[in-house]
């Protein structure tokens, strides 16, 4: 299916420009007997809205029908507050933000971490952690899941999302 959502994301990139959004994530998960093509995206410039995700759902509704065999619903929605972070561009766009990572082995005796995202380069995050009070750097293919932590007091974290 992975070379399938690559498919998907090349065939809607033209709609995802047209109407100036990012795709932020793609999934395609089985929940309650029912399949979700689930479409993440967000607009750089402005809040997205509703209206953005109507658009884009029903400019991409017969592309993506035309891609999978499956009975499946379409979703498309902005990624959330506490967005995945996937892609070496989330991790630079969101730089001085709070984060949590979770990791595939032990880094530092813990596969758990919660802190600033330092920076990002060279395939590794720089995460300035919490609980150990330093910062630790965790190689992105380490990385089993990665997202931002609300944090009310963060003014920046009402960009991009409505």
């Amino acid at each position: 299916m992975e070379d399938k959502l690559l498919l998907i994301e090349e065939k809607i990139q033209t709609y995802l420009d047209e109407l100036e959004l990012e795709l932020a994530d793609i999934e395609y998960v089985r929940e309650g007997g029912y399949n979700f093509l689930r479409i993440y995206v967000e607009h750089l410039n402005r809040t997205t809205t509703l209206d953005d995700c109507v658009l884009l759902s029903t400019n991409i509704d017969s592309v993506v029908d035309s891609l999978i065999d499956d009975k499946f619903y379409l979703e498309v929605s902005t990624p959330g507050l506490e967005r995945k972070l996937k892609r070496e561009r989330d991790f630079i766009r969101f730089k001085g933000r709070k984060i949590s990572v979770k990791t595939r082995n032990n880094i530092e005796n813990t596969k758990s971490f919660e802190g600033i995202l330092e920076d990002f380069k060279d395939g590794t995050v720089y995460l300035n952690d919490k609980v150990i009070e330093k910062i630790i750097e965790i190689p992105v293919e380490k990385i089993k899941s990665a997202k931002l932590i609300f944090n009310l007091s963060d003014k920046s974290f009402g960009e991009g999302v409505e």
